[in-house]
């Protein structure tokens, strides 16, 4: 086959590497080669895993091709640095990634050409319910999702802190935040500032632990609500985490409208989320973009898309600060 079509085949079975990987994670097979020493035979991985060794060594193999492991004798395999970032409890929660796009995230987008026909959101066509909704009736799914978000979160805003002067804020309001993990690396970098995270009470109520590791518990108030309803008031500075991509611009305009009435007159607004463009966009971008249209109906917004969003809001864009190329501080104050 030339090498074109070829390219383009991988891609399009693209599917194949995403199932192996999730079988992988799923069983088990990468944890127990990290506890076995990072190298097990097949036969020992299929009988800790429960499952046949021939078909397991075939997934296995597979996964020697995408880098995974490697089998230095046969049928013996040994874990590789990137296989080590699927196990249980690694910098940026691929494990937790893993078996959500193997399962729930993976059938909605299998539904991806019915939701374009009728508008809905695939989530919501396979599921029965929007994916929040959900994860509030499941609540194994909603830890592996705050994990999976957690360990996103660790590498995506490692560089919040420091590329955004918090210092001269009294009151810094989270919106949204999960549990605590931006806000506290927020008040470590500004000492004299008070804290307030925001989400829903069973996220918030479990945010203790990431509070008072970081030295910060006695700064910041724990609220919990709905930011459809109404946000904390009286805050100097807004900050909303990769919220609105989650959220069509009704929805998204919904949420900012009670963030402009929650804050004081000389508050501001800062987003941290991706920005597309035409041009410098990494490949993932626009990929993420339909990723969010699957899920939840939200959408990843460009620079003139997220000034006509904040003006109707009422606020007015003033800033962009790029962290990463899927990252961005965009700051806004009230017109």
């Amino acid at each position: 086959m030339p090498v074109p079509e070829l390219e383009l085949l991988k891609v399009v079975a693209a599917q194949w590497a995403s199932q192996s990987i999730y079988a992988a994670v799923k069983l088990g097979v990468i944890d127990t080669l990290e506890r076995a020493g990072g190298t097990c035979d097949g036969a020992e991985l299929a009988r800790r895993s429960e499952v046949r060794e021939e078909p397991l060594n075939r997934v296995l193999r597979a996964l020697v091709k995408l880098k995974l492991l490697e089998e230095p004798h046969p049928a013996r395999f040994r874990l590789t640095g990137l296989g080590r970032c699927l196990r249980t409890g690694a910098p940026g929660a691929l494990a937790s990634w893993a078996l959500l796009w193997g399962g729930e995230f993976q059938r909605s987008w299998c539904n991806l050409l019915p939701a374009l026909r009728t508008g809905e959101t695939a989530f919501d066509q396979v599921h029965g319910m929007g994916l929040f909704e959900y994860l509030q009736t499941r609540p194994e799914r909603a830890r592996l999702f705050d994990s999976a978000m957690t360990g996103l979160a660790g590498f995506l805003y490692a560089q919040v802190p420091q590329a955004y002067d918090f210092s001269g804020y009294g009151t810094i309001v989270d919106v949204g935040g999960g549990h605590g993990h931006l806000l506290a690396s927020i008040l470590r970098q500004a000492p004299k500032a008070r804290g307030v995270l925001f989400d829903q009470p069973q996220v918030v109520g479990s945010a203790g632990d990431v509070l008072r590791q970081a030295g910060v518990a006695g700064r910041c108030e724990k609220v919990g609500g709905d930011f459809f309803s109404a946000v904390p008031g009286g805050g100097d500075l807004y900050v909303l985490s990769n919220i609105l991509h989650d959220w069509d611009n009704t929805r998204a305009e919904h949420i900012l409208r009670n963030c402009r009435r929650a804050m004081v007159p000389s508050g501001r607004l800062l987003l941290v989320e991706m920005m597309l463009s035409s041009e410098h966009e990494p490949d993932l971008a626009r990929m993420t973009d339909l990723n969010m249209l699957t899920l939840t109906g939200g959408k990843e917004r460009t620079e003139a898309e997220f000034v006509a969003l904040l003006a109707r809001a009422g606020f007015r864009l003033s800033s962009v600060r790029p962290l990463q190329p899927m990252t961005c501080l965009i700051e806004a104050v009230p017109t």
